[in-house]
C-alpha cells in the first residue's frame, strides 16, 4: 500500500518574506548557471539559496540559512499537520489551456522491490551523493519527489472540492505563464479520504529519482543509529501526488544535442541510416513541414535528425524490427530513445553509452535545437515524440528503467512552497 500522512509543513511567512513568486525556484536539477545567478539575486530569501546554495561550503551554508530563516521567522511550521494541494494551470503551443492539480504529503518509503513505488529513469551515483549532504545537513526534504498513479475512477479534484473553493494560501503567474496555487487541509475527514483513494495504488516517479533513493539511504544510515519507534519522520519522504489520467499530465519529448565528438560526414551517415531507416528530406525553410510530420499520427515510429552540414532535414521512419535481436525487454524495445540510443548513436554514430553521457545535452525546445545546428553550436540534433505513459508503466513493470531524460513532465514542479523537517 502506499501509504501517506499529513505533516508540519514549514512554509515563507509572507509578512517578512513578500510574495512566493520571489522565493520559488523550479528543482536544482533544471537550473541553468545564469538562472541559478538570477535566482539568487531574485531575494535573499529564495529557496534556492538552500537547495542549491553557491557558497563555497554548499551544504554547511544550506543548513545554517535554513537553521536561522527559522529563527528569524522567515520560515515558520504550520500549527497542524496537513496536507498541501497545488494546482498548476498552464497553456502549450497547441493553445489548450490545462489545469494538473495534487497534493503534498509525506510518503512512507518503499523499497523499490516491493512494487509500490517504482521507478522509470536510472540515477547516476554523483546526483545522489549531493543530495544526501544536502539532506543530512539541513535535516529536511527541500524539494518534492514527483510521485504519479493511475486512477481512471477517482478524482481528487472531486474528494477535495470544497477544500480547492477556499481562498489558497498562495497564488501566482511566473514568468512561463504558469498560474501556481497552492491551498491547505488539516480535515482529518478529508485527509483521510485522501490517504485511502491513493493506498491502493502503485506510484510510479515521475521526477525526482534522486531524491527518492536519495532518502532511501538516509533512511538506512539513520535507522542504523538506532529507531525511537517504528514511524519516525525519516521514514517518509516529501512526495507531490498526482492521477495520470488528469487532462493536465502532460510529457513533453527531451530532444538530444550532439557536441564535441567526431561523427560520420551527412553523406556517409545518411547512406549507413538507409540501411534500418526509411529516410524523408524536407528543406531547410521548411522546419514546419519537417516537425508537422515528426508529430503526424500513424503507425510509424519516427525521429527527427538534423546534422550540421547537412542540405536537409531528416526524418527517420521505423518499425519494431529496428530492435529486433537486442537482448532488451519488449516494453523497452518499443521506446523512441532505445533505438535513438543503442541504433543510431551507438552502431551510426559510433557512441558507447559512456561517451553518450559526456557528449549529449538536452532540450525540450524544438526549434532551440534546430538553431543550435544551424549555429553550428552542435553537431547534430535528435527530435523525439514524448513517450506515452503506457509505456512508461510497461517498462516499470518490468522492473526496469528507462534512459536519464526519457520524460519531461510539465510543468515542473517549484521548491520553495513547503518543506518537510525531520
Amino acid at each position: 500500500m502506499a501509504l501517506i500522512r499529513p505533516f508540519r509543513g514549514i512554509r515563507y511567512n509572507p509578512a517578512i518574506t513578500g510574495d512566493l513568486s520571489q522565493l520559488a525556484s523550479p528543482p536544482y536539477d533544471v537550473i541553468s548557471r545564469e538562472q541559478q545567478t538570477e535566482l539568487h539575486l531574485r531575494s535573499p530569501y529564495n529557496a534556492i539559496h538552500v537547495d542549491l546554495s553557491q557558497d563555497p561550503d554548499r551544504y554547511g551554508s544550506a543548513a545554517q540559512r535554513f537553521r536561522e530563516w527559522q529563527q528569524q521567522h522567515v520560515l515558520v511550521p504550520d500549527t497542524e499537520p496537513s496536507l498541501y494541494f497545488y494546482a498548476q494551470e498552464f497553456t502549450l503551443k497547441d493553445g489548450v489551456k490545462r489545469r494538473r492539480l495534487g497534493v503534498f504529503a509525506a510518503l512512507k518509503l518503499e523499497e523499490f522491490s516491493s512494487g509500490v513505488v517504482r521507478p522509470h529513469e536510472r540515477t547516476f551515483e554523483g546526483a545522489k551523493k549531493d543530495r544526501l549532504a544536502l539532506l543530512t545537513a539541513c535535516q529536511a526534504h527541500l524539494s518534492s519527489v514527483f510521485c504519479v498513479y493511475g486512477k481512471r475512477d477517482w478524482s481528487l479534484a472531486q474528494v477535495a472540492g470544497h477544500a480547492l473553493s477556499a481562498p489558497p494560501l498562495a497564488s501566482f503567474t511566473d514568468e512561463h505563464d504558469v498560474t501556481h496555487t497552492l491551498w491547505r487541509t488539516s480535515n482529518p475527514a478529508l485527509i483521510a479520504a485522501v490517504a485511502e483513494g491513493i493506498a491502493p495504488e502503485s506510484l510510479i516517479i515521475a521526477d525526482g529519482h534522486h531524491r527518492y533513493e536519495t532518502a532511501l539511504r538516509y533512511r538506512q544510515e539513520r535507522a542504523a543509529q538506532g529507531r525511537a519507534s517504528d514511524n519516525e519522520p525519516y521514514d517518509y519522504v516529501l512526495a507531490f501526488l498526482t492521477n495520470a489520467y488528469d487532462e493536465g499530465l502532460v510529457i513533453l519529448p527531451t530532444h538530444r544535442l550532439l557536441k564535441n565528438t567526431t561523427i560520420p560526414s551527412p553523406q556517409n551517415l545518411q547512406a549507413v541510416l538507409k540501411r534500418d531507416f526509411r529516410i524523408a528530406r524536407y528543406a531547410l525553410d521548411k522546419a514546419g513541414d519537417f516537425l508537422a510530420a515528426l508529430r503526424a499520427p500513424g503507425p510509424e515510429r519516427r525521429i527527427g535528425c538534423v546534422v550540421a552540414g547537412a542540405s536537409h532535414y531528416w526524418l527517420l521512419s521505423f518499425d519494431d524490427r529496428v530492435t529486433a535481436g537486442m537482448p532488451l525487454s519488449i516494453p523497452l524495445r518499443a521506446l523512441d530513445v532505445t533505438v535513438l540510443h543503442e541504433v543510431i548513436l551507438t552502431r551510426f554514430f559510433g557512441l558507447p553509452a559512456e561517451l553518450q553521457k559526456q557528449a549529449l545535452s538536452y532540450t525540450i525546445d524544438e526549434e532551440e535545437a534546430l538553431r543550435g545546428v544551424a549555429e553550428r553550436r552542435t553537431q547534430a540534433a535528435f527530435l523525439l515524440n514524448p513517450t506515452p505513459f503506457e509505456q512508461v508503466v510497461a517498462v516499470c513493470e518490468q522492473g526496469e528503467t528507462m534512459s536519464q531524460k526519457s520524460t519531461y513532465f510539465y510543468p515542473k514542479l517549484l521548491t520553495g512552497l513547503v518543506f518537510y523537517q525531520l
